[in-house]
């Protein structure tokens, strides 16, 4: 329980110094925010494409030993 609390505090304090860094950058919370918004939203998007990448290599990688297992089976020699 303690590690989950300090993982919830580290992302919680991150997030409240960015908020403020961007703050001091821009002007105001709401544009502030906004940028948030527009990384957040980058972020999410590439994490989207990494696991799409990573589920299609891992297809792939089955499909290969799959086609190797039953290409043993019919030629056993």
């Amino acid at each position: 329980m303690g590690i989950l609390h300090a993982i919830l505090t580290a992302i919680l304090v991150l997030f409240v110094a960015l908020m403020l860094i961007f703050r001091l950058m821009d002007g105001s919370f709401e544009v502030a925010g906004a940028r948030m918004d527009r990384m957040l939203g980058a972020a999410a998007v590439e994490a989207g494409e990494a696991a799409e990448n990573a589920a299609d290599a891992t297809d792939e990688a089955v499909q290969n030993m799959a086609d190797e297992i039953a290409e043993e089976r019919d030629n056993p020699n």
